[in-house]
């Protein structure tokens, strides 16, 4: 088993000056991406299927680790270039209450149907460094060729209508997060 991420409030870690805004930032990350895009933004559709999820975000979701929740993984992209590797969890009463919402997102925005939903909630943001021996920095890198020996992590519970799911994004490597 890979080892657990270290997820921290994001005042108890040391942030990278470069991706201390995003990480922290409580709106729609698809907006500031959006904004900061060099190029055309889009989403790209990686994996869309019901999986187990990771010990801490059955942990985190109040599930059971053998059962499966909805999960769908995406790139964020600025042109053909990934930017984000977001990776969603949905637990099967959440995914029964919104399922025509979930069907339809295909290449869509999760943040579009997230921050225009006037029942939205959002937990607390947790960040985390991750390195190649997690899990999480796995899935993140499956689909890239740049492994660098960190990437930065956040990741937030939300919930609609009360209904949680779990959103985690990861910064993969750009000039974007250097730059600044």
């Amino acid at each position: 088993m890979k080892n657990w991420t270290s997820w921290q409030p994001p005042l108890l870690q040391a942030l990278p000056t470069s991706l201390r805004w995003w990480l922290t930032d409580t709106g729609s990350l698809t907006r500031l991406l959006q904004q900061a895009c060099e190029q055309q933004f889009s989403v790209n559709l990686l994996r869309s299927s019901w999986q187990r999820p990771l010990p801490d975000e059955a942990l985190l979701l109040r599930q059971h680790p053998a059962r499966r929740l909805f999960q769908r993984e995406v790139h964020l992209l600025d042109g053909d270039t990934p930017q984000i590797y977001a990776r969603t969890l949905v637990p099967i009463k959440t995914y029964q209450a919104m399922r025509a919402r979930f069907k339809a997102l295909g290449n869509q925005s999760l943040g579009e149907m997230l921050f225009t939903d006037p029942s939205l909630k959002r937990g607390p943001i947790q960040v985390a460094c991750l390195t190649p021996d997690m899990a999480q920095y796995v899935l993140a890198t499956r689909d890239i060729e740049a492994r660098p020996d960190c990437l930065w992590a956040r990741r937030s519970s939300f919930y609609l209508n009360g209904k949680a799911l779990l959103v985690s994004e990861v910064f993969l490597p750009s000039n974007k997060w250097s730059s600044e």
